[in-house]
Order: structure tokens, then sequence, then C-alpha cells
């Protein structure tokens, strides 16, 4: 080998080559914190029947009108989305299900497929709208309607095909895409092993959701984050869906579920009410990150001012970190 051919090389292999010093640093950016992220593939998944469209179809709603998510966190404006649904009539089904669920349809836009032909998750026609719509989500539902057949997503690289492209566009345009998928039906298997396709599906998805049925009452559906990339597993999300009253979100417009210990014989032990503080805030982020303002009106309830609460709160070492406009406490490292 000569020696022009080795500086070639050498030229080649470090053009390659890039130091993480000289990468800028980002924070991730959240459609709905902990669950949804921007600029990343999300994977909502379950039983047919058990909802999942109508779930989202809400959050569409919320999305397009500027509204608030399920717990709480505000979208600010309203936003673009663009929802793709093979298994419904875009006049007779999906039109009326939008504006039953209140949303602003001018924000609300698909592809046409009755016009143009059929779509596939490669298709160019997805980035072409994408890049023109500029929406902030998009949702395929379900996806297994948008491979060429069944095995594209049962192959390892097939898969891992699709998933990169479908992230590569996520991530240029800074907008979330939802998978929405049906399981599989492995028997015996739960979460991650009956997730749909091959497991390069679930690996490329930053999250994954899973819907399934109350035990108790199946009229009420538990959404439950079972892998998270990005963030601490979010905690339980609720909705019902009853013949009589349709769908609605079991959540308080605050957040989670308040935690009731008001009642509890340990709280009137403490002697100072900094000890008491303690308490509440390792109970109330062992479930989970909390916003601080949801942990300031938790502790104000139990008549713990702001002040006690941050000298406790830097006593205890938790954490602070933000996301968008929102600060959230953790006992974990950020």
């Amino acid at each position: 080998m000569s020696a022009v051919q080795g500086d070639k090389m050498s030229e080649n292999s470090s053009s390659e080559i890039k130091l993480y010093s000289d990468v800028r640093t980002t924070q991730v950016q959240w459609l709905w914190y902990p669950f949804i992220a921007l600029g990343k593939l999300t994977l909502l998944q379950g039983d047919p029947g058990d909802g999942k469209s109508t779930m989202m179809l809400n959050l569409i709603a919320a999305i397009s009108n500027g509204g608030t998510t399920p717990d709480g966190q505000a979208f600010g404006c309203p936003h673009r989305v663009i929802y793709q649904c093979s298994e419904d009539g875009v006049e007779d089904t999906i039109k009326p299900r939008l504006e039953n669920c209140g949303a602003n349809c001018v924000n609300v836009a698909f592809i046409d497929e009755e016009t143009h032909g059929g779509l596939t998750l490669d298709d160019e026609r997805i980035r072409q709208s994408i890049a023109s719509f500029r929406p902030w989500l998009v949702v395929i539902d379900p996806v297994q309607a948008y491979v060429g057949n069944d095995a594209d997503l049962q192959v390892a690289g097939r898969a891992r095909k699709l998933m990169r492209r479908l992230g590569i566009w996520a991530s240029t345009y800074d907008c979330a895409i939802v998978l929405i998928g049906h399981l599989n039906k492995r028997e015996g298997s739960k979460n991650l092993y009956r997730s749909l396709g091959s497991i390069d599906v679930v690996a490329a998805a930053r999250s994954v959701l899973q819907v399934e049925r109350d035990e108790e009452d199946e009229d009420i559906r538990v959404v439950r984050q079972i892998k998270n990339s990005l963030a601490p597993i979010g905690n339980e999300i609720r909705y019902e869906i009853r013949p009589e009253s349709g769908f609605k979100w079991l959540v308080s417009s605050e957040g989670s579920e308040p935690i009731s210990v008001s009642d509890s014989k340990e709280l009137q032990s403490f002697e100072t009410k900094q000890d008491k503080a303690v308490y509440l805030i390792k109970k109330y982020l062992s479930a989970g990150d909390m916003r601080s303002k949801e942990v300031f009106m938790r502790l104000r309830d139990e008549g713990i001012g702001q002040r006690t609460a941050e000298i406790v709160k830097q006593e205890m070492g938790v954490q602070s970190y933000r996301v968008r406009q929102e600060w959230f406490w953790t006992l974990g490292q950020k």
C-alpha cells in the first residue's frame, strides 16, 4: 500500500469519527411528559376493542384546541395533527368522532388514500405531508395496516429500516409520531413480549404505552407505560368508555389523584411541620416525579407553607428539572 493510499484511508476514517465534546447538548422536548416526546416515536398498543383510537382522538381534540393533557399539563396554543386511519370511513366515522370529542378540525388533517392510493410506512407522501403541514403530532392507526405485508414488521431488518425512517422524519420536523398497534396473541407472554412485530419495533420506540381493561370494571381502561428511554416511567392513566356516558378521563385536572394522608395516625405524631413535610414529600414522590406547583399545593392543604417546603426540599436533596415551562421534583438524579 502506498503512502498516498494510506493517507486517503486515514482521512476517510477520521472524517467518520466525531468527538462527543463537539456535540451540542439539547433537552428532550415533550408533547405530554413523560409519555409522548416530540421528535421521537411512541407506540400505543393494546387488544382490539380496548379503546386505543378513542383515547387518541380525545387527546387530539385537546391538542387541536390548545387544551391540556389528562393530568393537567397545558399544550399552550392549538397545534396541528395528522391522524391517518385505514379502518374507518373519513366522512361517516372519523370526522363525526372528532367532532364528538370537540376537536378543532381545521387543525386535524389526513392523507387522502382514496384518491391517491394506499400508504405504507415508508411512503414519501408521509414525509411530504409532515413537511408541508408541520404537525405537532402524527398518528398512524393501526400501524399493521400500513406495512407492505405482515412479514415487514416481523422481519428484524425490514422492521428496523421502517422504524428508522419514521424516526428520522420525527426528528427532522420536530413532531411526535404515535403508532397505534394491536397486541399479538402469545399465550403466557406479557408487556414487551406481546408487542406487535419484531422486537426492533419496540426498540425503536422511545416510549411504549399499553392499554388494558381494569379487572374489576371492564368499562375502565388502564394505560401503563411499560418502556421509557427518556424519562422515569409515568404513572398510570385511566379512562372509561361507558355505553350511557361515553368517554371520560379518570384523573383530576391538576394531575394524578390526590394522596389522602390527612387522617393518617403517623402524621399526628410529628412534632414539627418540617418533619411532617419530609414524610409527605417522600410519599408524594415515591409514586413518581411531580410538578413542583402540585407539591406546593398539596403541602399547603396540609398546613405547610412554601418557605418550609423549600427548606425541607434542600435538606432532603430533592432535585428539580424543567420540562418546557414547568418544573418537576424528583427523588432521582437529573
